[in-house]
Formats: C-alpha cells, sequence, structure tokens
C-alpha cells in the first residue's frame, strides 16, 4: 500500500516538473515576441523621420 503512494509521489513531481518547464518556456517565448516587436516599432519610428526630411 505504501508502494501506491510513492508512485502517485513521483507522478506529481514529474507533472509539476512538465509544468515548470512549459511555463518557462511560454516566458521565453513571449519575451522573444517582445523584443522583435520592439525592435521593429523602433525601427520603423526611425525610418519614417528620414524619410519625411528626404
Amino acid at each position: 500500500m505504501g508502494k501506491r503512494n510513492h508512485n502517485q509521489f513521483i507522478k506529481r513531481q514529474k507533472e509539476l516538473e512538465r509544468q515548470r518547464k512549459a511555463t518557462e518556456k511560454m516566458a521565453r517565448r513571449q519575451s522573444k515576441n517582445a523584443r522583435n516587436e520592439t525592435v521593429e516599432g523602433s525601427v520603423g519610428a526611425e525610418s519614417a523621420p528620414a524619410e519625411a526630411e528626404a
């Protein structure tokens, strides 16, 4: 009977680890998208005045 509880504990630990990795991966993807949007936004803002001056 103790074996069943230990197996449930291991299963729960694996589940928490998968959830933690998924959260980290989602955060990395969101930060990558945020960086790309800010770079595109700043490049677009800088090129617009240059075109107006020319």
